[in-house]
This record gives structure tokens, C-alpha cells and sequence, in this order.
């Protein structure tokens, strides 16, 4: 869009970064990694929520496309050694905790999963959960090649769900896109 998407306001001046950010708090994400471009003023970051470990990794190479921001983030926790991770979009307003929730109980549930999707009109895409199985596969991902490739190879076994509504995709990446997401969230939120 030519411009800082998470820094984008909603009515009553919210920043759209900040609305997914504040859901993702509450899903119980250990370290919770928000992952940001060398230039962002980070204006748009809600102070943390006390115990959240939330913490800011900053991807010199973001600019080079979606992958480096992926591979800063994965290898900003894999010193901890997690069974998964959990990826998610900050302009992505519309996404709830009990989403996310329910994709790290279907792993627990089933850890030879490899991944558990979210799925809007038959595409998997974020927030998707990785397991330890695909981190090195999320490695090699170069350029602006997101993970959607590997959710449909036959190498991985996953579960995708079907969110109860499709607003949770909305996300801003056009200027079109954002002015939905601004009329929705004033119909859900007012001013």
C-alpha cells in the first residue's frame, strides 16, 4: 500500500496492528514475537499486558519480502526449542484469541500434525500453527513466497479449519481492503 499497514487507524483511533496484537496477547504465546521492518516507529505497539512476553524482533530484511520477516521471527524463538509456532497477521483485525486458541488444542490434541490452518474459501492461511516438523521447511522459504506452497504439499499432514466467519480474513492490503475493514469495525465497534 505504500504505507505502514499496522499503523493504519481505524475509527476511534485505533491502530490496526495493535487490534490482532491485543487478541494475540491473550492466547497464552510464550515468547509472543511481534515481528517489525527496520523503519517502523513502533507508534502503533499497545503497551504489553504484564506477563504476556511479548517481545519486538526487528527484521533488517523485511523489505526483501515475506519470508525474511517469517524466518526472523521462527529464529527468534527456536533457541527455546517449541514444538510449535503459531503465525499470525497484524492487519488481520478481525482474528480472535478463541481461533488461535482452538488451532494450539487441535495440536496438543494430535501432535503428529504437522500444521493446523486456518481456511477461507478453500485456501489455508494465517493464523496457521507450525509444527517443529516444518521449521526447517519454513527455513528455506526465499522472497516473498509465504507458506501457502507447503500447506498444500503432499510432504506435510495437517488439519485446516473453517473459522464461523470469513471476517477474520479481512486484511488491508489494499487501500479498498482497508476501507472495508474500516466500515466493518465501525459497524461492529462505532466510532
Amino acid at each position: 500500500m505504500g504505507v505502514s499497514k499496522v499503523s493504519l487507524m481505524l475509527p476511534g483511533e485505533v491502530p490496526l496492528g495493535s487490534v490482532a496484537l491485543s487478541e494475540l496477547e491473550s492466547c497464552g504465546l510464550e515468547p509472543l514475537v511481534v515481528v517489525v521492518r527496520a523503519d517502523d516507529p513502533l507508534s502503533w505497539l499497545p503497551p504489553a499486558r504484564e506477563g504476556s512476553g511479548r517481545r519486538t524482533e526487528t527484521c533488517l530484511t523485511a523489505h526483501l519480502g515475506l519470508s525474511f520477516s517469517l524466518r526472523c521471527g521462527l529464529n527468534a524463538v527456536l533457541p527455546m526449542q517449541p514444538d510449535a509456532i503459531v503465525v499470525a497477521l497484524a492487519d488481520q483485525p478481525f482474528v480472535k484469541a478463541a481461533l488461535v486458541r482452538e488451532l494450539i488444542g487441535i495440536f496438543k490434541a494430535h501432535p503428529e500434525l504437522d500444521y493446523v490452518a486456518s481456511r477461507n474459501d478453500g485456501t489455508a492461511m494465517p493464523p496457521v500453527l507450525f509444527g517443529r516438523s516444518m521449521f526447517m521447511a519454513l527455513q528455506g522459504l526465499d522472497g516473498d513466497q509465504g507458506a501457502a506452497a507447503l500447506l498444500r504439499s503432499p510432504d506435510y499432514k495437517g488439519r485446516v479449519l473453517s473459522p464461523e466467519s470469513a471476517l477474520c480474513f479481512m486484511d488491508a492490503d489494499t487501500k479498498e481492503d482497508f476501507g472495508k475493514i474500516q466500515t466493518e469495525w465501525l459497524m461492529r465497534n462505532g466510532s
